[in-house]
């Protein structure tokens, strides 16, 4: 066993000739095993890895999805025919001859009923639609309704989240703020909307033809950042006392500082997802209140999908001839979705934690 042990030793260690330096024995490994290139300040500083970029990091996990490429499309086919649709076909919806507002592409004296054809590509709007709407292009007033709700949309979607996050932040971050809010929110949630909308627009009906966009925009917006507000608090309230946060304090960061490099950036991610339906949402808010008719009004010459949709739905004329909802659905149905599930994979794309 002694011999064998000695073989195996020999084998594995390999014997210095004591008659050879040291040094020289190293040197000649040394060049045995690398290559010496010598050194340089540039190489030195050279990154031979990618460096690291978040946003470019978030925009290659969101592309690399196929839904995320449909959506963008049909959104931007969607906005192309808010804007440019009336261009391409187009029948006055409403026509004005003194003090009378006519409908229709002949003066009222277009038939009713009558579904898409060559010349009304989304049909013609029916009789049960009101003075209004009765025998007019459906595809124009559909695209002339996208432009306003859209525009709508978009403005209030803006407001209701620059506010929310900002109430929020403050809310979550000062506890004195937080009793006086929660007894806001709680006097609010228990009072119908559509009762303060109704009680809003009597005292604003008169202004209606003058400042419509705005009335209906601070309708929309005068109680509709509090949902957002309060699941940012809330957010903020879960990582207010983390130990980063308490030692940013300590090293005396200042509230905007810790609010805006401390809180609000771990919070982009499920921010994405509750913003991601505010225009979808700001959109069907109108829907809601021109069900009721507390939106624009049609004889201002102001025309939405929430009215076009609450008109169609009158009576059971829409069963018989379907295509009165087919219109309004081909812009709504896409946009809610497509925000929906955009807003979904931004969200996971703005994760650090999905970036490899």
């Amino acid at each position: 066993m002694a011999k064998k042990d000695q073989i195996n030793t020999d084998d594995i260690f390999r014997i210095v000739d004591e008659t050879v330096p040291v040094e020289e024995t190293i040197e000649k490994n040394v060049n045995d095993l690398f290559t010496v290139v010598g050194t340089s300040q540039e190489n030195v500083e050279h990154i031979s890895a990618t460096p690291y970029s978040y946003w470019r990091m978030t925009a290659k996990e969101l592309f690399k999805k196929p839904f995320v490429i449909i959506s963008l499309i049909l959104l931007g086919i969607i906005i192309f025919f808010t804007i440019f649709g009336p261009l391409i076909k187009y029948y006055p919806p409403l026509k004005i001859v003194g003090d009378t507002v006519m409908t229709g592409d002949r003066f009222g004296e277009a038939p009713y009923y009558i579904g898409p054809s060559a010349d009304h590509w989304f049909g013609i709007c029916g009789s049960n639609m009101g003075v209004w709407f009765q025998g007019a292009d459906m595809w124009s007033v559909v695209w002339q309704g996208s432009r306003l709700s859209l525009l709508l949309g978009v403005t209030v979607a803006v407001i209701n989240t620059i506010l929310g996050i900002v109430i929020g932040a403050a809310w979550g971050y000062f506890r004195w703020l937080d009793p006086i809010l929660i007894e806001f929110r709680n006097f609010v949630n228990n009072i119908p909307t559509i009762l303060l909308d109704i009680l809003l627009m009597q005292l604003l009906s008169s202004y209606m033809k003058q400042y419509g966009f705005l009335i209906i925009v601070f309708l929309l917006c005068a109680l509709g950042w509090i949902g957002l507000a309060g699941f940012v608090r809330n957010q903020i309230i879960i990582i207010r006392n983390r130990e980063y946060n308490i030692a940013s304090q300590t090293l005396g960061s200042s509230s905007m500082t810790m609010i805006n490099h401390n809180l609000l950036p771990y919070l982009i991610s499920v921010i994405v997802t509750v913003v991601s339906s505010a225009i979808p949402a700001a959109i069907s808010s109108e829907v809601g209140l021109a069900y009721f008719n507390l939106s624009f009004k049609v004889s201002d010459g102001d025309i939405t999908l929430g009215q076009v949709l609450t008109q169609a739905t009158k009576g059971i004329a829409w069963m018989k001839h379907p295509y009165l909802l087919i219109g309004p659905l081909v812009v709504m149905v896409p946009l809610t979705v497509c925000f929906f599930y955009l807003g979904l994979a931004i969200s996971d794309a703005t994760d650090p934690k999905t970036h490899r």
